[in-house]
């Protein structure tokens, strides 16, 4: 098991979605397959528990359906801002444990490859040496 925060399996998401269209090796491909599979259920969870925030501190209008502003925000009434923000990364700071699956470092160099230095400190908990 290891500990990840809402806020990196958030921002690492779209990323990892990537990794599904290229190709591995089999062991790696199943590794990723197999942790982005675990995190999307968390990533479920926190877009659930999101959307409750949202909808408590976001404007509805007369329908009851939440206001965006013109920048495609929610909009939030200014005193409801802070607790608002607070509770979001109270939320985003929450470290979930998932049973990682991980693939040898060496598999991955030896498959010959364009990985990135960016790309591999995105997945770097899924590798060991």
């Amino acid at each position: 098991m290891m500990k990840i925060t809402n806020r990196r399996i958030v921002n690492d998401s779209n990323f990892l979605s990537s990794l599904m269209h290229r190709q591995f090796p089999v062991k790696i491909s199943y590794a990723i397959s197999k942790n982005i599979s675990k995190l999307e259920s968390d990533l479920k969870i926190y877009n659930s528990e999101r959307e409750k925030i949202i909808n408590k501190y976001c404007k509805k209008d007369e329908e009851g359906h939440l206001v965006i502003d013109e920048n495609n925000n929610y909009s939030i009434e200014k005193e409801h801002i802070d607790i608002c923000n607070k509770e979001l990364n109270e939320l985003l700071d929450i470290e979930v444990d998932i049973d990682i699956h991980k693939f040898k470092l060496n598999d991955l160099l030896q498959c010959n490859l364009e990985v990135s230095p960016a790309d591999l400190s995105l997945i770097d908990y899924m590798i060991e040496e």
